[in-house]
């Protein structure tokens, strides 16, 4: 069946986004992200370097130019993440350990403890960009880092998280339905489940309304482990009073991040 024109010129919009995004995007986790073939994604690819955009590598393909600007819908989006990640911030009590995992919504965190002495014990290796109030303590599990999106998996991460027992836990997702939470990186998964296993106290899912809705490959969650999910008030609400009847799970929405 061919597929229109509208959807092919969209798909190739975001495929753009998400390499502006992290300056470089593998062949695999276009295909993962998108749910075409490899060869739909090359083909979409090449569409950018003919236009001078992009740089095709072994595996994927680098940014050369800032060829889309930020448009409105993805500023909008990061006030949601942001709002979520405030509100997910009053939960944390001083002297708590806490994981949070690669999302850059759970990260987001970090902006928001403030006056509390906290262990945040992350997979995320964004997080040395990061300035957090001094009273808080990064600690990165180690292990090995995956680019474009620097999150950190395999057995060293693995090994560091059975170590630990938190306090609490904050993770995303790239997405979530009436069955199950999702990735769409396969090595997340392990390191997502044990973070989940180790936390003795609230678990906490973070996923702001354009995940909702959305499967993925590699399932790490069917909500039998999470407490508590904090969303946005653009949530779809079938899911939301689905999840909250069917799971008992605690659902807060909040309004996006002020402007500015």
């Amino acid at each position: 069946m061919k597929v229109s024109k509208n959807i092919v010129d969209q798909r190739r919009e975001d495929i753009m986004k998400a390499i502006q995004e992290n300056n470089f995007m593998s062949v695999e986790d276009l295909v993962n992200t998108f749910h075409v073939s490899p060869v739909t994604i090359r083909r979409d690819l090449q569409y950018w370097e003919d236009k001078g955009a992009i740089e095709r590598t072994y595996g994927g393909a680098a940014l050369l130019q800032a060829f889309i600007d930020e448009d409105e819908a993805t500023y909008e989006r990061n006030r949601y993440m942001k709002g979520i990640a405030k509100r997910a911030a009053l939960m944390v009590e001083d002297g708590d350990v806490i994981f949070i995992n690669s999302s850059m919504t759970a990260l987001m965190l970090i902006n928001y403890i403030r006056y509390k002495n906290v262990t945040i014990i992350t997979n995320n290796a964004r997080a040395i960009n990061y300035d957090p109030d001094p009273n808080v303590t990064i600690l990165f599990t180690g292990g090995e880092v995956r680019f474009p999106k620097k999150s950190i998996t395999g057995d060293i991460a693995i090994a560091t998280l059975n170590s630990i027992t938190a306090d609490k836990c904050f993770i995303g997702c790239s997405g979530l339905d009436k069955e199950a939470v999702t990735t769409g990186y396969m090595k997340e998964t392990k390191v997502n489940h044990c973070m989940l296993q180790r936390t003795k106290g609230k678990r906490v899912l973070l996923c702001d309304h354009t995940k909702v809705g959305l499967s993925f490959s590699f399932q790490y969650s069917d909500y039998s482990d999470i407490h508590t999910l904090i969303t946005d008030v653009e949530a779809n609400e079938e899911i939301m009073d689905y999840l909250e009847e069917e799971y008992h799970l605690e659902i807060i929405k909040v309004e996006p991040a002020k402007r500015g």
